[in-house]
């Protein structure tokens, strides 16, 4: 391998390299061996840089090395750590007492977080294995509160939206009234939407609106559409903060109740997020009431006490406002 610089990677056209690291941790187990950069002072692998990436979220692992940009920069931050690491190793600096605490701590913590995933992983797998358990929680959940599941009525509509320009309402309302004529003789609705609606959306559309809900419409337009009930029919001028609109009335859905099977998926889905988080807490509940573990309290307050005393040394008395005692 060519030794060069890292921050030189950005002007290197090294296309099979790039797309060696957009595998990621998928790449298989001798060419994680294979050396990135290396120098006399230290050395970076593909297996350095595909623990880094083990720290972000799978799904995004592949999208951050896709910037040829983002990964070079990456890469040269990994190079530069990894030789002044070395560095301060030649240097004893890791024997300081206080910094080797500190590197034993960080490293208790990712053994911590790695425990907590594989917990976690143990929990989901289990789940899976066994949903049949957790279905009746999940219907039992669906009969307890059927309001979380009620859809409310929904109408379907299309609308031609005539702007207000100037602030000249009778013009909006006559150009509006012209064009519910042609629509009431028989003209396509679509076909005039995309002629005459200022609606932006509807050279795109035709005015087609889908189902609503009346809260998701402006007061005065879901009043006229969700009065209408005859399909076809279309409504006289009708007045929004918007404009004025001619509405044509497409279909209606009552209102109702989802079914069991509708919303199951989303409640097993809970179902498992809760016995997932479950497991975690019941690990947290062992380590707590573990009946060896003591806790020197007096110690702690102690500690409190100390830094309390600190603080207040640290801050300035306040001083009196002028001319009060």
């Amino acid at each position: 391998m060519t030794r060069t610089p890292m921050l030189l990677l950005r002007r290197m056209a090294a296309p099979a390299l790039l797309a060696l690291l957009v595998c990621g941790a998928a790449a298989a187990a001798p060419e994680a061996d294979l050396v990135i950069a290396e120098s006399a002072r230290g050395k970076l692998t593909l297996a350095d840089y595909e623990a880094e990436l083990a720290k972000l979220p799978a799904a995004t692992r592949a999208e951050f090395a896709a910037s040829a940009l983002r990964l070079r920069q990456y890469l040269d931050n990994l190079y530069v750590a990894r030789v002044l690491a070395a560095d301060a190793r030649a240097e004893g600096v890791d024997k300081d007492p206080v910094l080797a605490r500190q590197i034993a701590t960080q490293v208790d913590k990712l053994l911590a977080q790695a425990q907590v995933e594989r917990i976690e992983a143990a929990a989901a797998v289990a789940f899976d294995k066994a949903p049949d358990k957790f279905i009746a929680r999940a219907r039992e959940l669906y009969l307890v509160n059927p309001a979380r599941y009620a859809v409310p009525e929904k109408v379907r509509a299309a609308h031609i939206l005539v702007l207000i320009k100037d602030g000249n309402r009778d013009a909006a309302l006559a150009r509006a009234t012209e064009i519910r004529a042609k629509a009431v003789a028989g003209a396509d609705f679509a076909a005039l939407a995309r002629e005459f609606s200022e609606d932006p959306t509807a050279a795109r559309n035709g005015g087609e609106l889908g189902f609503f809900e009346a809260k998701a419409m402006d007061p005065a337009f879901a009043s006229a559409a969700f009065a209408m009930t005859r399909k076809g029919e279309i409504s006289a001028p009708v007045l929004s903060k918007f404009g004025y609109h001619i509405i044509l009335f497409e279909d209606r859905q009552p209102a109702g109740v989802r079914s069991f099977e509708e919303v199951k998926p989303e409640l097993m889905a809970e179902q498992k997020t809760k016995a997932v988080a479950d497991a975690r807490d019941e690990v947290m509940r062992r380590i707590f009431s573990d009946p060896t573990l003591k806790v020197d309290v007096e110690l702690i307050d102690r500690i409190n006490a100390e830094a309390v005393a600190r603080t207040n040394v640290a801050q300035p008395a306040a001083q009196p406002a002028p001319g009060k005692p």
